[in-house]
């Protein structure tokens, strides 16, 4: 009983306690511990075994330092073992062991003898197994006015990608976008104003937690040209334009034509440049736009300005067609078979084609013109000349038509027994007209406002002088009509509008 007492005397709970029972048969203390993280939440242990007769192990811990309190973690109930385990720990976290060997004593092995305790050893767990940083972030404005981020993805266990934007290269920063994992692009929609530095950074994510912060990349989106201006000298072409930005590293010149219709860059100019002269081009309409370059993205475009190369008369135009627009104005349309006109002369002829007068022009790609203020139930011809510098092409070929004179006194009545029929009547104007169209005044309401239309509701023959419209007449409901004399799939101007309303 009193060397039980003994022994149980240094089982106090104190780890520092000396070992009374070392000399009464406890077991030898294990040496060399060891302690190695092997995740974020796990750590292991091991030792030498010194002892012979040991029943078990005790594992002490402090979270506080080797020089901090040591409390009981856990008892190996087994002799001859020489290794352990910590789990479920915090990332990133030093904790340090102790361990000690212990023997049962006396009948009711209720009574221990412990050895004394081994070297203290310490380790810090793993960070949380976040995914690897993102890097090579580069970020560049566009002509859409958007700003485009990339980077390279060096992870494989990432659920999305974070990332962020900042004014300056420090701080401090905003998120701005979350993307799906894999992603290795971003394009900012909405980017500070031109001429304001935008700074990204990206950061990888998963259920752990962020990786770190990739590089940071700054651009700036800057502001576009203005005012371009092209001029012809010869088969030349001198471009100028107002520099508008202040951040820009250089221009792009771009160029098209009719035929090649995507803008390809012929010119890249250093910053601060505003003209540049395109030279030896052949005969054709070039259109031009310049853009400021930065950090390999370009700001929105400039105006378009066009130019005309022309050494020799442009080609002749083609398919001229000459219809009614009303009862005093012919539209006129062609097919533009040049690429170096400056532009159109629509001629005009009152005599079947045996003079000609000038009745307007057209602008360089323009297919159609309006002759206004000319005299019903009279013929009208029309031809059609590309010019440019060098001259005149030859005419097309010559269309004619007639402008149709308007009906008039147009009159609607109730007629049938509950009203359901409206007859029209009007009077014939025209010696030339091929037909008539009929027209009622039809309304339609959404949940915001109505609206009222026209709409054809009959086609007669030449010469028609009436109508009789019993299509969805209702009683005690009000009809308005307009007629048009139709004339080589033009019209008239219309007639007078006449209302009934019904019995």
């Amino acid at each position: 009983m009193v060397l039980a007492a003994l022994f149980s005397a240094c089982d106090n709970g104190d780890p520092l306690a000396p070992s009374f029972a070392a000399a009464k048969g406890a077991p030898a203390a294990p040496t060399n511990v060891t302690a190695q993280a092997l995740s974020y939440q796990d750590i292991t242990l091991a030792w030498q075994d010194n002892a012979t007769n040991e029943s078990g192990w005790e594992v002490y811990r402090s979270i506080a330092g080797p020089t901090g309190t040591f409390t009981l973690l856990t008892v190996y109930p087994w002799p001859n073992i020489t290794q352990g385990g910590n789990s479920g720990l915090q990332a990133s976290t030093e904790y340090c062991y102790r361990v000690r060997a212990f023997t049962t004593q006396g009948q009711s092995g209720k009574v221990r003898a412990y050895s004394d305790f081994s070297n203290t050893a310490c380790a810090t767990t793993l960070g949380p197994p976040v995914p690897a940083a993102p890097s090579a972030v580069s970020a560049a404005p566009d002509a859409w006015g958007r700003i485009q981020v990339s980077w390279t993805d060096n992870a494989g266990d990432e659920n999305g990608f974070r990332v962020e934007r900042s004014a300056t290269s420090s701080g401090p920063w905003t998120p701005v976008a979350t993307t799906a994992a894999n992603a290795v692009a971003f394009d900012d929609w909405q980017p500070p104003a031109a001429e304001q530095p935008a700074c990204y950074r990206v950061f990888a994510f998963n259920g752990y937690g962020s990786s770190q912060a990739s590089n940071v990349d700054c651009t700036a989106m800057p502001a576009a040209p203005s005012g371009l201006v092209a001029t012809t000298t010869g088969s030349d072409v001198g471009l100028a334009w107002t520099d508008n930005s202040g951040v820009e590293d250089g221009f792009q010149v771009r160029r098209w034509t009719a035929s090649a219709g995507t803008p390809v860059v012929v010119a890249t100019l250093a910053a601060n440049a505003t003209r540049y002269n395109d030279l030896g081009l052949a005969d054709d309409t070039y259109w031009y736009q310049v853009l400021a370059t930065k950090d390999g993205g370009t700001s929105g475009s400039s105006n378009n300005a066009s130019a005309v190369i022309a050494t020799v008369p442009p080609v002749s135009p083609s398919s001229a067609v000459a219809n009614p627009a009303g009862s005093s104005v012919a539209v006129v349309t062609w097919v533009d078979n040049a690429t170096n006109e400056a532009g159109f002369r629509v001629e005009r002829s009152s005599d079947g084609g045996a003079s000609w007068v000038v009745a307007g022009t057209a602008g360089m790609d323009e297919t159609w013109f309006y002759d206004v203020g000319q005299s019903s139930e009279q013929q009208l011809c029309y031809r059609v000349l590309a010019f440019n510098n060098p001259g005149d092409s030859p005419p097309s070929s010559t269309d004619c038509t007639t402008l149709p004179a308007a009906p008039s006194g147009l009159v609607a009545t109730s007629a049938g027994l509950m009203g359901e029929v409206n007859n029209l009547i009007w009077v014939d104007n025209s010696g030339v007209e091929d037909g008539y169209e009929v027209q009622r005044l039809f309304t339609y309401c959404d949940w915001d406002a109505c609206y009222s239309y026209f709409e054809t509701i009959a086609t007669l023959g030449a010469n028609a002088t009436s109508y009789s419209d019993s299509w969805d007449i209702l009683p005690g409901n009000t009809y308005t009509y307009r007629v048009f004399a139709v004339k080589e799939g033009g019209s008239s101007d219309p007639s007078n509008e006449a209302t009934v309303y019904g019995q």
